[in-house]
């Protein structure tokens, strides 16, 4: 027993130090990961193997990487592991507009034009998105990971005068997620999995406010004293005064709210295998609560009447005259939806091997998006209605020779966006995702995947009207961005993966 001894310590060193470098690996990607951002709102892929396959590889469990699709399969990986992946989006989304306008209900005056009918934009850049695993192999029956990786991202700049500009004029929304994971073999054939997310989130969004729409509803008011205390001409004049402010861009002013914070959540695994080519997993991720708490910061044109600015800063807000536009604290509440994934592998033969992957995501959590300001001004209201949808991939690899596989995968992604509910913050539809990629080994440790994916969605219809959906008090332009958007996507990934 005494000779075993140093070999017990040196094991439990190497054990020690092994579980160190998981964690100081994850932790070192933190600074880069927070400048991170992705256009639309559920980033697409976390790793390039994935990718390659259009994320149908949840089952295959061949790297590090599989910390993100299941976790449980980090039984199957030997020794001490990384993979870190770089994915480079770039996004193709015009706008094209059919007539957006603004209204002043309850005013008689008719809605206006804030836009020319044919103008397009082009709202989306590209962006470069970094994520890092590492896995280790404690024994025979027990493995630790850990994953830092982009979950969500949200980056949109619409021009200055564009029809949509009271609803957005730029979102940026930024993730993290920090993701420990043990996974545990009961059996020869199955492994199990239990993980926790440390999630942080950074949104700013811009807007603009029609300022003119205050200033005719405050005449429009005149007008209705004027005629009450019997002067109608005084009422004419100040009703003409009020039609020909209502809709005048000249008098845009704008709001910025920034805010971020952290939500937790957890997320379980399964991997059976019946044999030694078969694979079946089960994954679920939990939903993670966040209230991201910041700023709003209001400004007024500076051609705004010393009496409208008066009423427009006042406080508190009484709803109508006094607005209270004050510079303030303000929090918006983001749930991000919880999903369950269904996943199949099969070795054909030593060259071949199909693959395939159905999630289910809960996005009927998001049914408004809520603005509150720590001042007494009304909240602002986004009716968004999520609904539930699924994802559905296929994909195979092909070994050419023992040192490069290739792979290919398409998937179907079902939007929970409703035509109806379309904002411009996530032009959403239904889109169809087509994948190439391969996987080179330099040596026994080292080797490299890329990827390329093309992504087309559905031409999107929107006629987004803010208006709260009725709900009040409400801060709301009462405009209406209508017209279609086009997209598509390019995506580009490479991962580098090594075994110590």
């Amino acid at each position: 027993m005494k000779a075993n001894q140093p070999q017990r310590l040196a094991r439990a060193l190497q054990h020690r130090r092994a579980l160190a470098m998981l964690t100081l690996s994850s932790l070192a990607m933190a600074m880069p990961v927070r400048e991170a951002a992705a256009a639309g709102y559920h980033f697409g892929t976390q790793s390039a193997a994935a990718e390659g396959t259009a994320n149908a590889n949840g089952a295959e469990g061949n790297d590090a990487s599989t910390i993100f699709a299941n976790p449980a399969a980090l039984t199957r990986l030997s020794g001490l592991r990384f993979s870190g992946v770089l994915d480079y989006v770039k996004p193709d989304v015009k706008f094209t507009d059919a007539g957006s306008t603004i209204a002043l209900p309850g005013s008689g005056l008719q809605p206006r034009p804030i836009s020319a009918v044919g103008d397009t934009q082009s709202p989306a850049k590209s962006v470069v998105v970094p994520h890092l695993y590492a896995s280790y192999k404690y024994s025979d029956s027990l493995a630790f990971g850990m994953g830092t990786f982009v979950p969500f991202g949200a980056k949109l700049e619409y021009g200055e005068n564009w029809g949509g500009r009271y609803n957005l004029r730029s979102i940026d929304l930024k993730s993290m997620a920090f993701n420990p994971n043990v996974a545990w073999k009961p059996s020869s054939n199955l492994s199990l999995a239990f993980g926790v997310t440390a999630e942080y989130m950074d949104g700013e969004l811009k807007r603009a406010v029609p300022y003119a729409s205050i200033y005719a509803s405050g005449l429009l008011a005149a007008a209705q004293q004027a005629a009450a205390g019997g002067a109608p001409g005084l009422a004419q004049d100040l009703q003409r005064q009020a039609s020909q402010v209502f809709g005048n861009a000249g008098l845009d002013g704008s709001i910025k709210i920034k805010g971020d914070g952290w939500g937790y959540g957890a997320n379980l695994a399964l991997l059976w295998e019946p044999d030694t080519n078969t694979r079946f997993g089960l994954a679920w991720r939990s939903s993670i609560a966040h209230t991201l708490k910041g700023t709003a910061d209001w400004t007024q044109p500076s051609n705004l009447p010393a009496s409208v600015l008066a009423g427009v800063t006042g406080k508190p807000s009484d709803g109508h005259s006094k607005l209270d536009h004050n510079d303030s604290g303000a929090s918006i509440k983001a749930d991000t939806p919880e999903s369950l994934s269904f996943q199949a592998f099969r070795q054909l033969d030593e060259r071949f091997a199909l693959m395939m992957d159905a999630t289910w995501y809960r996005y009927s959590r998001f049914e408004f998006l809520s603005i509150n300001f720590d001042s007494t001004a009304a909240p602002s209201i986004t009716a968004e209605h999520w609904k539930n949808a699924w994802r559905v991939s296929l994909g195979g690899n092909w070994r050419l020779n023992p040192d490069l596989l290739l792979r290919a995968g398409v998937s179907y992604d079902k939007s929970p966006v409703s035509a109806v509910y379309r904002s411009p913050s996530l032009p959403d539809s239904d889109r169809t995702w087509f994948a190439l990629g391969s996987n080179y080994k330099f040596s026994p440790q080292l080797d490299l995947d890329l990827s390329f994916g093309y992504i087309k969605l559905k031409d999107a219809p929107m006629a987004a009207t803010d208006d709260g959906e009725g709900i009040t008090p409400c801060s709301c332009a009462f405009s209406t961005a209508r017209g279609n958007f086009q997209s598509s996507a390019k995506t580009f990934g490479v991962q580098l993966n090594y075994k110590f």
